[in-house]
């Protein structure tokens, strides 16, 4: 009788057939179920027993001893008719059936004896590990009776046999998610009873037989995920009653192409999967998508579709999942009307990256009433997001993120909750213009993600969102939020896994003992304050992956549980705080357990920079994959380097602290290093030679130490090696001719300030790549070889990629799932280098950079001129040599100079004309050589400083006082005292000229002073100078003291100017939670103020100009201006600054309208 009948797959069948098919299986299904009901006389033939025995023998059921357990020998077990899985025909007793369906753990092997089952129709043995049967038995199709044919999840490799097309009975034919290799072989075309067949998730890479167009009984077609190349055959059309197809593509080759031609034709198609098919030939796609009356499901993504053929009149009635995203579809205005018109069922809509431009349609929400979920992301879309899409009540997904939209989210939210349901499940809303507050949402009870990072949210947070009891994500990062965090924030949140309050200026006020009722996985907290104290509820957080505690006001010792748990994590930054003291090393148990029991490589980037720790590095430390330990206070290395925990670590930086001694020579455990900095530290002795062991490495930074000796030749096995920084050291010999011989990637070079002697080698003309090298600061001697010109990087011009980046990709083993997962990204490095005779740090701009610095040497030779043949040089310092003979007069051709120095050598001869000629110039400094003549003529050489042309004697003309000779002669006293009239320029002319000056001088002033407009012009026109001309007062200005003006304009980032910053606000007598983001962290750098300006600011009595808004306001779609203004305080200003005449607070946050007084201000 029946003991078990699967069904897996009828359901697709059902709904696919007509009413005559659907009655007949009805019927068949009842005479199945009678017969099975009948205790039948007819036992299973002893024969096909024994091959059912040994077919239970070629499985290893160790993991499970009670699957088969009914099949035996016992004398309750002779009838196989009865055995779990078989199924018996009532008549003859032969097997027709065998369910064998696995879990996915058994293994084992198919017996030969399964080919004695001759009447067998249904046979699935899927989801076992047939790991002994490395193929498909060919004996299988001996069993010519078979129907249904399921080997899905068996582990089977090699080429489909060829034989299976002898089943010519067979209907339904799964081989999915197999290994299976090669193609479709031809003899399967010959099943012409075939309906269903999957062999998606195999690797499948040949072409698609034409003959597969003629399997016309074909309702059900997956070739998914194999590797499948050429075209789809046109043939398709023939399947006329083709239902199902899916052929989507994982490979980004794209090597799967079609023009649908042949889609039309499938007029009973309801699903119709083609990702990742290379479609950009089907120029009437929309169209032949319409033609399907009968279509339901479409998915499209990634087929490099384009809108330039798109009508909005088509339509698509019987639409309801529609996934066009990552492809070309820009123009807002085709797709949108389109998918209105095509149905109003539609629940499913995916258009995400797709670069979207235009708007979305105000009705576009009360049109698709259906829709469950709508995701388009990644786009450009821009205006409001429509009132109307949260009258769409069923509503479960909308995700909007990364577009340039706007609108205010609390009207969102108060339209959605006129909905009687709420399923609103994830809503992201990220990346975008969104302002606005965060009200009261604990009427979405459903809701499990809000992403809402990167707006411009600001007020401070609704304590309703802790009764989202449900919710699993809470990202509110980088927005202009304000005002306290309590327990109550957290109340019922008992699900949460993330929570991201990043950059705003909040801060928690939770008790010392407070344990939260969630246990996080990914913490961002960066810029909130959380301090001084370190937040004890962390204790409480075990499951903690990733951890953002940065800038966060911190100032107590970190406590040692936090550290044993460190191994654990995946992401550690707390940076920019103040943590004293030393990191013990936790019991080392924690490590091995972690690595040894679980078979661990663990990832993990920790980032403790910009803090007072001290001591030695712990051991625990080199546990990680990327290690950032700058700007602290560490004094050992030794316990870190040489512990040799894992050979994992990518990125390891200690620059700037105090680490003292010989460098160990423990650095063959590190191969898979791609970033060293060691630079500014007290190292001394020679560089260890197990340097050269890092084969991976691209970036090594020495500089700012002790080193001394050769440099190691076993760095010559560093051939990925593209920035090498050794300056400042006390490195000796001659600079090593492997350098241009075996390191061909090299970027920049930095050896000055060593003691390096002999030639500058010829080798160096290899490094084609090279954009920065410095030598000086040195010993060198000799010439500058001419093959110079063969650096080919300096002789073009800095592309748009300013950045030096190091892309990385690497495996690691997770001890507790016991898999292998993925790591890759960006690492973006920078370095330290001498720019117009200042030390500075370059990161984002280091790209662009092409210099080279031979200064302070003992060259002698000509300058070649060779040299001028590299083109995109932006700096060049040839000072303090012994260079003699003419500056080239080819050198105009360095168009793009910024900084020439060729002073204090023994050049002759005169300043070649061309040099005039170079507009971008801004430093020259020609001073103590031998040249002489006229300075040429341009406002390049004129208006410099007399200074850049000291002691050249023989030098003439501006802006020296050594005149010219006139007519070939020089201008003796006598000339002088002769005729004026002979005289182009007399006495008179320089009196009326200094009167001249003095009445213009003086008419510009009195014209500012009189006319109001022309007074704000001119000062319109200072505060736009790149380096405003006032910012120099600042530093000295104390509280009332300070006069004129007060910029906060946002330049690229300076030190200096940062400084500036922090000592203007300190200037003032400012409360706590005051300008709380007006401190030295590193988004500080980027000029990202935000805060409130404080009210001693209407102090400045003598204010001229305040001009608080963002240079990059007519630039970036989200000014990073994050400033907020209260009303009092402006109305203060205004009342007590009687002189103020510029007000600028474009994108500056005032708490209210604006007051009246204002407009009648006198002089703004």
């Amino acid at each position: 009788m029946i003991q078990q009948l699967n069904l897996k797959y009828c359901v697709v069948g059902v709904m696919m057939m007509n009413g005559v098919v659907y009655a007949v299986l009805m019927v068949q299904l009842l005479a199945w179920r009678s017969s099975a009901v009948v205790v039948s006389s007819v036992k299973c033939i002893e024969s096909e027993r024994q091959a059912l025995l040994s077919l239970k023998r070629g499985f290893d059921l160790t993991h499970d001893d009670d699957w088969l357990s009914s099949w035996g020998d016992g004398e309750q077990q002779k009838d196989c008719c009865n055995w779990e899985g078989v199924t018996c025909s009532n008549h003859t007793g032969h097997v027709l059936m065998l369910h064998l369906q696995g879990d996915g753990y058994t293994r084992g092997s198919i017996s030969p004896s399964l080919g004695e089952l001759h009447h067998l129709k249904y046979l699935d043995l899927s989801g076992h590990h047939f790991t002994h049967t490395p193929s498909i038995p060919p004996f299988i199709a001996s069993l010519t009776f078979l129907t249904h044919l399921y080997l899905s999840f068996c582990s089977f490799g090699g080429n489909i046999p060829p034989q299976l097309g002898n089943l010519l009975f067979l209907e339904y034919l799964d081989l999915s998610s197999n290994n299976l290799v090669g193609g479709f072989p031809l003899q399967l075309t010959n099943m012409s009873s075939l309906t269903y067949l999957d062999l998606s998730h195999n690797s499948l890479n040949e072409t698609m037989p034409p003959q597969l167009g003629n399997l016309l009984s074909l309702e059900h077609l997956d070739l998914s995920a194999n590797a499948f190349t050429g075209t789809i055959p046109s043939q398709f059309k023939n399947l006329s009653r083709l239902q199902y197809l899916d052929l989507h593509y994982w490979d980004k080759t794209m090597s799967l192409s079609s023009d649908l031609q042949w889609l039309s034709e499938l007029s009973t198609m309801r699903y119709l999967s083609l990702p990742r098919v290379n479609l950009s030939g089907a120029s009437n796609w929309q169209q032949q998508v319409s033609s399907l009356s009968h279509l339901q499901h479409l998915d499209l993504h990634g087929c490099n579709l384009v809108d330039s053929v798109l009508t909005s009149s088509l339509a698509s009635t019987s639409l309801s999942s529609v996934d066009i995203s990552n492809n070309s579809l820009r123009d807002a205005s085709l797709i949108f009307p389109w998918l209105m018109n095509s149905t109003r069922n539609l629940v499913t809509l995916i258009m995400n990256d797709n670069g979207l431009t235009g708007t979305i349609p105000e009705t576009f929400g009360d049109n698709l009433n259906s829709l469950e979920e709508l995701n388009l992301a990644n786009n450009e879309l821009k205006g409001q997001i429509p009132l109307s899409l949260f009258h769409s009540c069923n509503l479960a997904w909308l995700d909007l993120s990364n577009n340039n939209l706007t609108g205010e989210f609390h009207e969102y939210i108060r339209e959605y909750s006129r909905c009687a349901h709420k399923p609103l499940q994830i809503l992201d809303l990220g990346w975008n213009e969104i302002t606005g507050m965060v009200p009261d949402l604990s009427q979405l009870q459903s809701l499990q993600e809000l992403r809402l990072d990167n707006n411009r949210l600001n007020g401070s947070i609704h304590e309703g969102i802790g009764e989202l009891s449900n919710l699993t994500e809470l990202s509110l990062g980088n927005n202009f939020l304000t005002g306290l965090i309590s327990e109550a924030h957290f109340s019922r949140l008992s699900h949460l896994g993330t929570l991201d309050l990043s950059h705003n200026a909040l801060a928690f006020n939770v008790s010392v003992d407070w344990i939260p009722p969630f246990n996080l996985t990914n913490i961002y907290l960066a810029r909130c304050k959380l301090g001084p104290d370190f937040p004890t509820w962390l204790h409480t957080q075990t499951m903690i992956d990733n951890l953002d505690i940065s800038c966060a006001g911190i100032s107590s010792t970190v406590p040692n549980w936090f550290w044993e748990r460190l191994p654990f994590m995946m992401y550690l930054n707390i940076s920019h705080n103040r943590f004293p003291g030393k990191i013990e090393d936790p019991p080392i148990v924690s490590y091995y357990v972690f690595v040894v029991a679980f078979d661990s490589d663990p990832h993990l980037s920790i980032d403790l920079s910009f803090n007072l720790f001290e001591g030695p590095i712990p051991a625990i430390l080199s546990t990680a994959s990327e290690t950032f330990l700058s700007n602290n206070r560490f004094s050992l290395a030794n316990p870190f380097l040489c512990a040799n925990l894992t050979k994992s670590m990518r990125f390891m930086d200690l620059s700037n602290n105090d680490l003292r001694g010989e460098l160990s020579d423990c650095w063959r455990g590190f191969e898979s290093l791609v970033v060293l900095d060691l630079s500014n530290n007290q190292f001394y002795g020679n560089m260890p030679k197990s340097l050269g062991s890092l084969r991976n490495i691209k970036s090594i930074h020495l500089g700012g130490n002790n080193f001394s000796g050769k440099i190691p030749s076993s760095l010559h096995n560093c051939t990925q090696l593209q920035i090498f920084y050794a300056a400042r050291n006390k490195l000796s010999g001659t600079i090593p001719t492997w350098i241009g011989d075996n390191i061909p990637k090299l970027l920049v070079l930095s050896l000055h300030s060593n003691n390096f002697h002999g030639n500058i080698p010829l080798s160096m003309c290899n490094l084609d790549e090279l954009r920065v090298l410095d030598l000086s600061l040195n010993i060198l001697s000799g010439s500058i070889p001419k093959c110079i010109s063969n650096l080919s990087a300096m002789a073009t011009q800095a592309k748009s990629n300013a950045t030096i980046t190091h892309d990385y990709h690497y495996e690691y083993r997770d001890g507790f799932s016991r898999t292998d997962s993925e790591v890759s990204g960006v690492y973006n490095d920078s370095a330290s280098l001498t720019w117009k005779g200042k030390m500075s740090k370059y990161g984002s701009t280091l790209g662009l950079l092409r210099s080279i610095d031979f200064s302070s040497n003992r060259l002698t030779g000509e300058i070649p001129t060779e040299m001028m043949t590299l083109i995109g040089l932006v700096s060049l310092n040839l000072s303090r040599n012994l260079f003699s003979g003419h500056i080239p007069s080819t050198i105009g051709q360095l168009k793009s100079i910024d900084f020439l120095d060729l002073s204090r050598n023994h050049l002759s001869g005169t300043i070649p004309s061309q040099l005039a000629q170079i507009d971008d110039l801004s430093v020259l400094d020609l001073s103590y050589n031998d040249l002489s003549g006229e300075i040429p003529l341009g406002t390049q050489l004129q208006t410099r400083d007399a200074s850049a042309y000291a002691g050249n004697p023989k030098l003439c003309g501006a802006p020296l006082n050594n005149t010219c000779p006139i007519h070939g002669h020089q201008i003796s006293e006598h000339d002088a005292d002769g005729d004026d009239d002979e005289q182009f320029v007399s006495e008179g002319f320089y009196i009326a000229m200094a009167v001249g000056f003095v009445m213009s001088f003086w008419g510009f002033c009195f014209s500012l002073i009189l006319k109001k407009s022309w007074r704000y012009a001119y000062f319109k026109l200072l505060s736009d100078v790149y380096d405003t001309l006032y910012r120099s007062r600042w530093p000295n200005s104390k509280g009332s003291d300070l006069k004129y003006e007060a910029s906060l304009h946002h330049h690229a980032y300076h030190e200096d100017e940062s400084r500036t910053l922090l000592q203007f606000k300190q200037s003032f007598v400012i409360t706590e939670l005051l300008l709380v983001a007006w401190r030295p962290c590193d988004e500080l750098k980027s000029s990202q103020f935000f805060g409130e300006v404080p009210p001693q600011i209407s102090h400045l009595r003598n204010l001229l100009i305040l001009d608080l808004r963002s240079y990059f306001e007519y630039i970036l779609p989200n000014p990073i201006n994050k400033l907020q203004l209260k009303i009092s305080t402006l109305r203060s200003l205004i009342q007590n600054a009687t002189s103020l005449e510029v007000l600028r607070l474009s994108f500056v946050t005032i708490s209210s309208s604006i007051p009246d007084m204002l407009t009648k201000h006198s002089s703004t």
